[in-house]
């Protein structure tokens, strides 16, 4: 599938959307001062908001990928296969200078949603690994 494909897709558009979104807030709360913890508490309540924020959105970016998937899947196999004469075609005239801006956009948010749905995997496969090995040390 070529790279320009994806851009028809509803749910691709999202997640590179949402990604710029995710580093946006990554930004923002990393200018942030929070003071340091009390003594007796465990974590900072500034930065644990922060860091619970940021998660939720790396794991909604996941689903937004599985939406993709699930997308493309039912384009491609139950739609095509289902109902080969439908076909929507809009003629849209748009001039290129808002095509130009949506094009770097869209590279500069999927490229980011790839990065973080690659990084969301890895932690993942290491907490999978880390709880196996916490339940087979007990």
């Amino acid at each position: 599938m070529n790279f320009l494909e994806y851009k028809k897709y509803f749910f691709i558009n999202v997640s590179a959307l949402w990604s710029l979104i995710v580093i946006y807030s990554i930004i923002v709360y990393s200018k942030t001062d929070c003071p340091p913890p009390a003594p007796n508490d465990f974590i900072s309540s500034c930065g644990f908001s922060e860091s619970v924020t940021i998660a939720l959105s790396i794991i909604i970016l996941l689903w937004l990928f599985a939406f993709t998937v699930l997308e493309i899947l039912i384009r491609k196999y139950l739609i095509e296969k289902k109902f080969p004469n439908f076909k929507l075609n809009l003629k849209i005239k748009i001039p290129k200078l808002i095509v130009a801006i949506y094009n770097v956009i869209f590279s500069i948010g999927f490229l980011s949603a790839s990065f973080f749905f690659f990084v969301a995997i890895i932690l993942l496969f290491i907490a999978m690994i880390m709880w196996i090995f916490n339940i087979f040390s007990l």
